[in-house]
């Protein structure tokens, strides 16, 4: 008679810690008691949820920008974009992915504003004057003039609305986020 043979419980089995059902008892206890427990805060997932809003956002600054627009306002939808989707993802609004989720949002103006400058070089160089340079494509052309200063010089203005409008979207989305979750 062949009668199974059970694994001997130790540390590594699947079992609960005794941690985690101490934590689980006494949340619990606290919802009999009627305290809200905060739910916990899921960090990676939420940044990794809010990396979603970067291409959207630089996609969004380019198109906006090749439209005539004043494309640095798409810093506010990044923030909110990012601010967003890191709820949804870590469970709760920032408390330990206040820090990553603002690199986040900092990262897509950044990257966005890049997009802007890329762009243009690319229009240049699709032009007569832009073709006469002979670069031998337009990623070496924009790659060879993405970092330029005397280029980045020509988008003081935009620079620094972009920058702008990042601290002020980033500040108020996030301001919103921290009072709904103390109310």
């Amino acid at each position: 008679m062949f009668t199974p043979e059970y694994p001997a419980r130790s540390d590594a089995a699947p079992y609960p810690s005794s941690d985690a059902v101490a934590s689980a008892e006494q949340s619990a206890a606290a919802l009999r008691a009627g305290v809200e427990v905060p739910p916990t805060e899921a960090v990676g997932r939420g940044v990794l949820l809010a990396l979603l809003a970067v291409p959207v956002g630089v996609a969004a600054t380019v198109l906006v920008w090749q439209l005539g627009f004043i494309a640095s306002i798409t810093s506010f939808a990044i923030a909110a974009g990012a601010s967003y989707l890191y709820v949804r993802g870590a469970g709760t609004a920032p408390r330990a992915g206040l820090v990553p989720l603002i690199l986040v949002i900092l990262t897509g103006v950044v990257l966005s504003f890049l997009a802007v400058v890329a762009a243009d070089a690319v229009a240049y160089y699709n032009t007569p004057e832009g073709a006469e340079l002979g670069w031998p494509s337009a990623t070496s052309f924009v790659l060879a003039h993405l970092f330029d200063p005397s280029v980045l010089g020509s988008y003081g203005s935009e620079l620094a609305m972009f920058g702008v409008f990042a601290v002020l979207g980033t500040f108020g989305t996030l301001r919103r986020l921290l009072a709904g979750r103390r109310s």
